[in-house]
């Protein structure tokens, strides 16, 4: 056999490995997926609490914590976080039970109001349970028809609740923990990689995750809660800065929560066109130009990535992977621009109009 045909051999085969080692990287991602879609109330939990790790770290390291022992430090942080979540379900208690009392009279009113659309629905409807009942009963015979037995809703809702109050209390303990043990299990990550060159790589991006989502977080926090200010120093002041820790879905959110308020609370139509959209003019002037200027060119990423993300997370992990879709992405990017065979991929998440040096100092390839 000739060297031609040893080399031309040679190359098949390593393109046939090739093939066979992308399919298996295909199938075990694709596992991944799958496990954490099962395990949702597991996994989702774990991951906020590693997201928030990452977020409170810059603040273990800050006056006056650095000079206090890092379990206690710890406690206080999660504690802070404990008590200001309490706080905040105190304060808005008493307001959300008032329009939750109004809820059944709204609907009667809406029923009344949308009369003229819901008749010609509700004959519908009408009609076609008649055509069944005739298909039911067609050759003077009855079909038998099975019914599968719901459990009662009450018992629903304390098993859901069950379920969310575990995987808070997850999140809560390994937050302490990864707080509490944060610079050792950084320190075995670093010594964990064999060459000098991959434990500076190592600790080089520990470093960029943690300060990019938390400037990121940090940032975004400020700019809601001053939304939230400016729509009201009240409930729907608060579920409007919680909402916008959401994008492009938060809002949207936002405005049809508000346009259903406005729909309870006034009668007049002018109004009730007025509320939602002083609602989007905030949020225009928000995301247009108040994010824009505060997280600059360092943090901006491609929109329609964004969207996708929060799609995905949010059919993964319900709302609280939509709330954890773009720190996601941000830890994504920042580890792809630090390491050079993903760079690549930073091109597609960045969404500035000419990718060019990352503030770490690498370069992401024309």
């Amino acid at each position: 056999m000739s060297d031609t045909e040893n080399e031309g051999s040679g190359r098949s085969i390593r393109a046939r490995v090739m093939r066979a080692e992308t399919a298996l990287w295909i199938l075990a991602l694709l596992a991944i997926l799958y496990t954490a879609y099962l395990a949702q109330n597991l996994v989702a939990p774990v991951t906020a609490a590693v997201v928030g790790s990452f977020i409170l770290m810059p603040l273990m390291r800050a006056a006056p914590f650095r000079f206090l022992p890092d379990a206690l430090s710890a406690a206080i942080m999660v504690v802070a976080i404990l008590s200001a979540l309490a706080g905040a379900i105190y304060m808005l208690a008493e307001p959300a039970a008032q329009w939750t009392a109004r809820i059944p009279a709204a609907i009667e009113e809406f029923e009344q109001r949308s009369s003229e659309i819901s008749e010609p629905v509700e004959a519908v409807r009408r009609a076609s349970e008649q055509v069944e009942e005739l298909a039911r009963t067609r050759d003077g015979q009855e079909r038998q028809t099975v019914v599968v037995k719901e459990p009662p809703l009450m018992e629903q809702m304390l098993e859901v609740a069950g379920q969310k109050g575990a995987s808070f209390l997850i999140f809560i303990v390994l937050l302490y923990f990864l707080l509490a043990t944060g610079e050792l299990l950084r320190d075995r990550i670093i010594r964990s990689a064999k060459r000098l060159t991959d434990k500076e790589k190592a600790r080089r991006i520990l470093r960029s995750i943690e300060r990019e989502i938390s400037t990121y977080l940090f940032s975004i926090s400020l700019i809601n809660a001053g939304l939230g200010l400016c729509i009201g120093v009240s409930l729907w002041g608060a579920v409007a800065a919680l909402l916008n820790f959401v994008p492009y879905a938060g809002a949207a959110a936002g405005m049809a929560l508000t346009t259903l308020v406005a729909f309870i609370a006034f009668d007049d139509l002018g109004r009730i066109i007025a509320v939602p959209t002083i609602y989007f003019l905030w949020n225009l002037f928000e995301s247009q130009f108040v994010t824009p200027s505060v997280l600059g060119r360092r943090h901006t990423l491609n929109a329609a990535v964004v969207f996708l993300s929060i799609v995905f997370w949010g059919w993964m992990w319900g709302v609280i992977g939509a709330v954890l879709a773009v720190p996601i992405l941000v830890i994504m990017n920042t580890c792809f621009a630090q390491i050079e065979g993903l760079r690549k991929f930073s091109i597609f998440i960045d969404g500035s109009p000419r990718p060019g040096p990352h503030p770490d100092g690498s370069q992401l390839p024309d």
